[in-house]
């Protein structure tokens, strides 16, 4: 899955958290730290999906369906034609 940084980055910002804020929950060393995964330089681990939630005073379910782009793939006709041959 892909994830929507500007989304994460939108959140935030929404609720008013500053990068240290952030930093500090996921037990960052630097608020750059977090920039960096919030620009996607840096990569978003699992383990730190739940207290982003928990900031973001949001349950864990939301926050991921808000934040992950769900790809869909659509049938070309000439896959089904392939399909049914």
């Amino acid at each position: 899955m892909l994830i929507n940084y500007e989304q994460l980055r939108s959140m935030r910002i929404d609720k008013k958290l500053t990068l240290n804020e952030m930093a500090e929950a996921l037990g960052l060393h630097t608020p750059g730290g977090y920039s960096r995964i919030e620009s996607g330089e840096n990569e978003l681990k699992a383990k730190h999906l739940p207290a982003i939630a928990e900031k973001f005073g949001v349950e864990l379910n939301q926050l991921t369906e808000v934040i992950f782009f769900r790809t869909k793939v659509d049938q070309t006709s000439s896959s089904l034609k392939a399909d049914s041959a």
